[in-house]
């Protein structure tokens, strides 16, 4: 008996040296719907022809504020698009409360089951085709700049995310030039990206080799496979919890054969620097030939002076941890092994970057509802715009009201004395979602309108640009050449 205690408490107390000590998380350690992750090889031969195919890919943030879903939460109004995407990218932050119990104990795979079961719900009940009014499309200028009139048609309708903006949330008519628009969007017409030149300067990542990666704070994946995917529109293709912080990607079920190498890289950034608290993770996959990194992160929280530069130290730790190391005999020779490796890469998260001014000029602002100058106060911008942060990485530009900090169940921010015992925050454009790279073009960039968390929801819409080989032109070329080799074999009286 006192063996079988001991061999319990060794197991239990190793997983607690995993999760506080940092050891190396396995590229391997997901969830995902039970399905051949992809054998195809990756080998070019010599004459093929690449297509180059557009993908929807669907990317949303939302910080819940440790709660778990709730039997009458509807995500459908958040995730719908007309037509559907082809991509599922669903980030979450705090789906368990960051107490002391979930950051340096067993971690609590509850709520993640949760919001999977309502994501896949959500996901294989879309209607295909949406009969609301198209919205008007933006050009990626800035706020404060000209708003051109694009095409009368986008591929992608007007639907509310969640609930419509409550009046006092609406952009007045000063904040923004006509034509009057839906506040809530900051939109890209898919035309205007072709061959356009970005509002940042060349990409100058700053990727290394470091091979160290951060804490696994789920040393076991979810033992959970749902046969019923077969049967589904969308298949769960990779979903990984750390602590607090949960990424699901999610493909269409014609796609899944055609998705292989993922894998998933966990840096934690929270207590002493190592555990999972705060943090990121990362899934690494490839569709066709084109490969995909997505990052999901949590950055150090506050509003105090210089609370940014270690939110910049986040990010510039999460580039150089990250790592997906290559499996051999596994046609997995030349896979990406950092994020900017990776031929299509997004970050979304609550990045946490406030508004850089005291909080007095901070809430006048808010007061006045002028999101304008409140954003040009936004750290992340001017940390990126200085150089010390995302460095050669693109936003959208953001036409909504801040995201962060809402009292609970309502529209108003929690900045001032009307409930004492709340926590008072100025309010700030914490969640956020960037890009890197070329290949990727924005068509939206939205934040939904429930009241479920303090935070609101984010999302954008983005077609890819993805690489696939011809296989069809592959065997006429082969054909073609066999004739020529045969036909140089025969005496040239005897040709044709």
């Amino acid at each position: 008996m006192r063996d079988d205690n001991f061999k319990k408490t060794k197991v239990s107390w190793s997983k607690t040296l995993t999760k506080w000590l940092g050891l190396k998380n396995k590229a391997e350690d997901f969830h995902a719907d039970e399905f051949s992750n992809g054998e195809r090889s990756n080998k070019k031969y010599a004459g093929q022809v690449m297509d180059v195919n557009d993908y929807r890919v669907f990317v949303a943030t939302w910080n819940v504020a440790g709660k778990s879903p709730t039997s009458s939460l509807n995500l459908e109004d958040w995730v719908h698009t007309s037509p559907p995407a082809d991509i599922y990218v669903l980030g979450f932050q705090e789906i368990v409360p960051l107490n002391a119990g979930n950051v340096l104990g067993t971690e609590d795979n509850g709520p993640a089951k949760k919001w999977l079961e309502l994501i896949r719900r959500t996901l294989n009940n879309l209607p295909e085709t949406s009969t609301g009014n198209n919205p008007i499309s933006r050009s990626d200028s800035d706020l404060v700049g000209p708003i051109r009139e694009l095409n009368p048609n986008p591929s992608f309708s007007n639907r509310r995310s969640f609930r419509p903006l409550s009046r006092s949330m609406r952009l007045t008519e000063h904040d923004v030039p006509q034509p009057r628009l839906d506040r809530r969007y900051s939109v890209s017409d898919r035309m205007v990206f072709r061959n356009r030149t970005h509002d940042y300067g060349p990409s100058l990542g700053f990727g290394s080799s470091d091979e160290d990666n951060g804490p696994d704070d789920s040393p076991d994946c979810i033992p959970y496979f749902d046969k019923r995917a077969g049967n589904s529109r969308y298949c769960l293709v990779a979903s990984k919890q750390m602590v607090g912080i949960y990424l699901t990607v999610w493909v269409k079920s014609n796609l899944r054969d055609d998705t292989r190498n993922m894998k998933v890289s966990c840096v934690g950034r929270g207590l002493m620097g190592y555990l999972g608290n705060k943090g990121s993770i990362s899934i690494s996959m490839t569709l066709h030939q084109t490969s995909f990194c997505f990052i999901c992160c949590h950055l150090t929280s506050g509003e105090k002076e210089g609370d940014e530069l270690k939110r910049n130290a986040d990010v510039t730790e999460i580039l150089r941890k990250t790592w997906f190391p290559r499996v051999e005999g596994t046609r997995d020779e030349k896979s990406p092994q950092t994020i900017l490796d990776h031929d299509r890469i997004i970050w979304l998260g609550d990045l946490n970057y406030r508004i850089a001014l005291c909080a007095r000029s901070a809430r006048a602002l808010v007061e006045a509802r002028n999101w304008r100058a409140l954003l040009v106060n936004d750290q992340l911008r001017i940390e990126q715009m200085s150089g010390r942060v995302f460095e050669g990485w693109n936003e959208g530009r953001i036409y909504f009201p801040p995201t962060y900090k809402y009292s609970n169940n309502s529209d108003r921010y929690a900045y001032n004395d009307m409930h004492p015992k709340e926590k008072k925050r100025t309010p700030a454009w914490c969640d956020r979602i960037l890009w890197y790279g070329s290949g990727l073009h924005q068509m939206c960039y939205v934040r939904g309108e429930s009241r479920f968390s303090d935070h609101r929801p984010v999302y954008s819409i983005f077609i890819a640009e993805v690489e696939s080989i011809n296989r069809c032109k592959i065997k006429k070329n082969t054909s073609c050449s066999s004739r020529i080799e045969v036909e140089e074999l025969l005496p040239y009286s005897n040709r044709y």
